[in-house]
């Protein structure tokens, strides 16, 4: 029977997750990301569907070939989770899995469903790789930290913590966990970049310029900002984005990431 794990019982899973390539995944099951786990099993799972709120959407987990996931998700979907989604103005459901796992088994599962899939591109910062250090006296760059976030002085304040709360549960959480940049132009955040998810030393980066801000180096300057200090802390930056981002990927590149992997996503309507 599928189950919705309680969070006192995401440690469940992590010996199957710990294996994930995907922050996403790791940094929901370790609790510092918003997100549900539905297993095969309450107390000895074997594969999981997890929910990753800030991504509005799903990664399976595990082993390919449980029985209770092929005869029982699609319906469990239908039933259960698709309704929650309908309730939150979400019209679909992406899933993704790593390459050369899952890929047939979702096919497989929503074989009835009209499903379509892409992939995405994970970048990496590697510790023979050369960063790139951006300058640029046009623009000013600052850290997001407590004291920014709490006096609320940006004429569009409101950009920015909406931002930060799509991916975490709390200002004060992200605060905790993560860190970032912004670029600022006439009192306003026009460009960011910052902790997105959080796993162990690993940071997912989420990064936005405003339209009207865009190619004017704004992105690669709060970018390069927040690759130093990941350099200068240990950590380990990491950087999702589709093949059609192509701003993305030229910014990843320009300050020094390289390709990592690919994984897969499927995706489908609800009518």
């Amino acid at each position: 029977m599928i189950t919705e794990l309680n969070k006192q019982d995401f440690y469940r899973i992590r010996h199957i997750t710990d294996k994930c390539k995907n922050i996403e995944v790791r940094a929901v099951v370790n609790e510092n990301n918003p997100g549900t786990i539905y297993a095969d099993h309450p107390t000895e799972p074997r594969a999981a569907l997890i929910w990753i709120q800030g991504q509005q959407g799903f990664q399976l987990v595990g082993d390919t070939q449980s029985k209770i996931f092929l005869e029982s998700l699609e319906g469990y979907m239908r039933t259960y989770i698709e309704p929650k989604l309908k309730k939150q103005d979400i019209n679909w459901v992406e899933i993704g899995g790593e390459m050369d796992t899952w890929d047939k088994t979702i096919q497989a599962i929503f074989y009835n469903r009209n499903i379509s899939s892409d992939i995405q591109h994970v970048f990496c910062f590697k510790e023979n790789s050369k960063s790139i250090g951006f300058q640029d006296r046009d623009n000013i760059i600052r850290k997001i930290d407590a004291d920014l976030l709490k006096s609320g002085r940006l004429e569009n304040h409101s950009f920015l913590e909406k931002k930060i709360l799509h991916f975490w549960d709390s200002i004060d959480s992200f605060l905790q966990h993560g860190f970032g940049y912004f670029a600022e132009y006439n009192n306003n955040a026009v460009s960011l970049c910052f902790s997105a998810f959080v796993a162990e030393q690993t940071h997912a980066i989420d990064i936005e310029t405003l339209e009207g801000y865009r190619k004017s180096n704004y992105g690669t300057a709060v970018a390069s900002a927040f690759l130093q200090e990941c350099i200068q802390k240990g950590i380990h930056p990491y950087w999702d984005c589709t093949p059609e981002n192509t701003g993305s990927i030229r910014i990843a590149k320009t300050i020094g990431m390289t390709p990592d992997f690919d994984y897969q996503i499927f995706w489908y309507g609800l009518s």
